[in-house]
């Protein structure tokens, strides 16, 4: 078979450099109609027609119920595409919206419902793999998302190329590729796609840094999308390095891990050095069940300060309804539902 041509090139000479993927594996492929999942999705189907990688491909498609008949539209167009590269239709229908509820559904309710549904399609479907379509305009929105937030230098790292949740792998190759490259690619090849009119919504804070702020940093750095996908590199490998320190440290800690709920000794985060203990304080909270995305690297550090000096009282509220507590020596986080009552001490990070 001739090799493939252009972009399709591209990804499969990525996709062997990088070692993302393995020939032969079952993937779901996640595709919501956009442009970038479009593309994501007829450029693996173009690249697994080599010789090669053997892949078994499933089409994932969640369907928020955001938009009326619109997010109907979107679910039969990604399942006339999946019919057309003869490829498996999966979808999962999410209600994100209490009945009644007027308040727009926020980026990380819809975002924590869209990866379980996906996760549950990939276990029903026995996949290894979940594609995802993230790009490198996504990469350079997300961490600036995050540095506005107080992210510290995992936050900054970015999205990664591959992270395991449970017993599958999230994959996102196409991150070198910016989305004007992905849509002239289709365009090219005479792909449609399905437009969300809710991308435009500046409501949304990704949006506002989307059509906002990234234009008018380019007029201060032209390159500015490319700078951060090269410091969020380089800031992988040293948020791998941290990562290392942090986990050894929980270790060490007698670290215990239940349902929404984590435990652990404070006698080993006072006696740390700070990066690897606000890191491995950030990853406790994650573990039950806090947003990584809304963790303030500030509030972390005063944390350990006041843990050190004794002076922690009452509890500390992180974002998502996470709140953690001292109790003899040992550091107790964990969510609640709803408000819970007054705190004698609150902080949102």
């Amino acid at each position: 078979m001739p090799a493939p041509a252009g972009l399709v090139q591209q990804l499969d000479q990525h996709l062997h450099r990088r070692r993302l993927l393995m020939p032969n594996m079952r993937m779901l492929v996640a595709c919501s109609g956009g442009a970038d999942s479009v593309a994501l999705l007829k450029l693996f189907h173009a690249v697994n027609q080599s010789d090669h990688w053997h892949w078994e491909l499933i089409v994932g498609h969640v369907n928020h119920q955001l938009r009326g008949r619109e997010s109907t539209r979107d679910e039969l167009f990604v399942r006339n595409l999946a019919k057309s590269l003869q490829l498996p239709f999966r979808s999962r229908k999410l209600n994100l919206k209490r009945s009644g509820e007027k308040r727009a559904v926020s980026e990380n309710v819809a975002r924590d419902g869209r990866y379980q549904a996906l996760l549950t399609m990939a276990a029903g479907s026995r996949c290894d793999v979940i594609l995802l379509a993230h790009h490198a305009d996504d990469q350079a929105e997300t961490i600036l998302m995050r540095l506005l937030r107080g992210a510290g230098v995992t936050g900054l790292a970015g999205m990664s190329e591959k992270e395991r949740r449970g017993d599958v792998q999230l994959v996102r190759p196409l991150l070198p590729w910016p989305g004007e490259q992905l849509k002239k690619w289709l365009t090219h090849i005479r792909q449609p796609w399905r437009e969300d009119l809710s991308n435009q919504d500046t409501h949304y804070l990704r949006n506002r840094i989307r059509h906002e702020l990234l234009p008018i940093l380019e007029t201060y750095q032209p390159r500015i999308r490319e700078l951060l996908q090269r410091n969020a590199r380089h800031d992988r490998a040293a948020a791998d390095f941290l990562k290392q320190h942090a986990r050894a440290l929980l270790r060490t800690a007698r670290y215990r891990r239940g349902n929404d709920r984590v435990s652990f000794s404070s006698v080993g985060m006072t006696e740390a050095h700070p990066a690897p203990a606000a890191l491995a304080l950030r990853m406790a909270i994650v573990d039950a069940g806090g947003d990584e995305d809304t963790i303030n690297t500030t509030t972390l550090l005063e944390v350990l300060d006041k843990l050190r000096n004794r002076s922690l009282r009452g509890e500390i509220q992180f974002g998502g309804a996470i709140r953690l507590k001292v109790i003899r020596n040992r550091i107790n986080i964990h969510r609640v539902s709803g408000d819970g009552g007054k705190q004698r001490r609150r902080r949102k990070c």
